[in-house]
């Protein structure tokens, strides 16, 4: 059974604070706010298009920090997800910042089938989350991951890797203190320096360096494997690219990729098969592996980058079999 978001984008609607990367319209697409009844005849659109009669729905209310926003307007768009008679929908996922959980919210949630809660945690280091204006602690997001999971929803965190004030060592501590709060799933992001944000501006006066695109994604593919050696679910890697994001001008700098989860799942594989590689001594060969069709492209790498690679450097001419019949 195939499973689907129904995303609806609230751009910084409810947020009162300025993070120094933030650029919220950028990253969503989004350039407008959405009222409880424009949710609804997205939604409606949705399902009446959709022909999947097996699929599983989940409604997503992404993009701001939901739990900011008043209780009835909060409770107008809960109710919004909830008026359709449609036996697909699971539930409903929301988004939100650590300090805007409390138990009015969660109780509210909690009356309106709200399935998952996702906290944007960004840094386990008070001293980034401080530098970066973030408006919480640390502290505020383990308070929060607890009363979501007595309440009997869901939890999921994000982080950044390459924070302003951050660096590799404490992105992974973050990753660490991430897994200890037991999260069912998370998301991982690359931090960019978006146009017109202050991270745009510590970046033009030489006070930020952003990571590089190969950097990222090592630091990325680090926590994916920590997580996934946990058994918690990394349901995105990277921000998604919309028209908005990558426009002329929008990305003033950083590692942005279309396609930078497969980045990080090419950087395994090669890990892996290079691992395999240098244990058997192969030189000047075929390396065969069998996979199924949705692996071989991260095996192969973007454009062909992990056949390149082993075929420079060993010789080693990488052949991928799909295995049929498994998706």
């Amino acid at each position: 059974m195939r499973k689907y978001n129904i995303p609806i984008f609230i751009p910084h609607e409810g947020c009162g604070h300025d993070c120094v990367f933030c650029s919220q319209k950028k990253i969503t697409g989004v350039q407008s706010s959405v009222t409880p009844n424009m949710a609804y005849d997205r939604i409606k659109q949705y399902l009446d298009t959709a022909a999947d009669e097996d699929a599983e729905i989940e409604i997503a209310y992404f993009g701001g920090s939901f739990t900011g926003l008043s209780l009835e307007l909060q409770k107008q768009f809960l109710e919004a997800a909830n008026s359709f008679d449609d036996s697909r929908i699971t539930g409903i996922r929301l988004s939100t910042r650590p300090d805007y959980i409390s138990g009015e919210v969660l109780e509210l949630c909690g009356k309106n089938r709200v399935k998952t809660i996702e906290l944007g945690v960004q840094s386990a280091c008070d001293d980034v989350l401080c530098a970066n204006r973030r408006g919480h602690k640390f502290s505020d997001v383990k308070r929060a991951s607890v009363m979501i999971k007595d309440a009997g929803i869901d939890l999921g965190l994000q982080m950044m890797v390459g924070m302003y004030g951050s660096d590799k060592d404490k992105d992974i501590f973050t990753c660490e203190q991430i897994i200890a709060l037991k999260p069912r799933c998370t998301r991982i992001y690359p931090t960019l320096v978006l146009s017109g944000t202050m991270l745009e501006e510590l970046w033009r006066h030489g006070d930020y360096e952003p990571y590089s695109l190969d950097k990222a994604v090592e630091v990325s593919k680090q926590c994916l494997l920590l997580f996934r050696a946990h058994g918690i679910d990394v349901i995105r890697i990277g921000l998604y690219p919309g028209e908005d994001l990558r426009s002329d001008g929008n990305i003033a700098a950083g590692p942005f990729h279309s396609a930078f989860g497969e980045l990080v799942e090419n950087s395994i594989y090669r890990d892996k098969i290079e691992g395999e590689i240098i244990a058997a001594g192969l030189r000047d060969c075929v390396y065969e592996i069998e996979a199924p069709p949705s692996e071989v492209s991260k095996i192969i790498g973007q454009r062909g980058c992990n056949k390149k690679y082993f075929s420079e450097k060993y010789g080693v001419r990488l052949r991928v079999r799909e295995i049929k019949g498994n998706a």
